[in-house]
């Protein structure tokens, strides 16, 4: 399978999340307003996925992925990426930086650790 520039709908029981994502808690209030925004206009940004375990492990968008189940989606847009683990962990790191506002130093200490 070759990297997807465009998305393409995933069944949401084929996708799981990273045991290295850095970011280990979410906001139930914020994934319940982020839900019902996807609910009422779909899921604007694709999540990022790469193929692992005959299934598709978040690269970038847990929040997203979490709030699409509360959401009851069937599906959700992502990008398939083939990336290694170290690869796979930047980009959730980068993900982190950019979108990530609350997140605890010590997530990614670690997570540096262990790249």
């Amino acid at each position: 399978m070759q990297d997807s520039s465009e998305f393409q709908y995933i069944a949401i029981d084929q996708i799981f999340e990273s045991t290295t994502n850095p970011r280990q808690t979410f906001d139930q209030k914020k994934l319940e307003e982020l839900a019902e925004s996807i609910g009422k206009h779909g899921l604007i940004q694709p999540i990022v996925v790469r193929p692992k375990d005959n299934r598709f492990e978040i690269v970038a968008g847990a929040r997203r992925f979490r709030a699409g189940q509360i959401a009851e989606k069937f599906s959700l847009p992502a990008h398939i990426k083939e990336l290694t683990d170290a690869q796979a962990m930047e980009w959730q790191l980068i993900e982190l930086s950019i979108v990530g506002k609350s997140f605890h130093c010590l997530h990614t200490a670690w997570h540096v650790v262990y790249m």
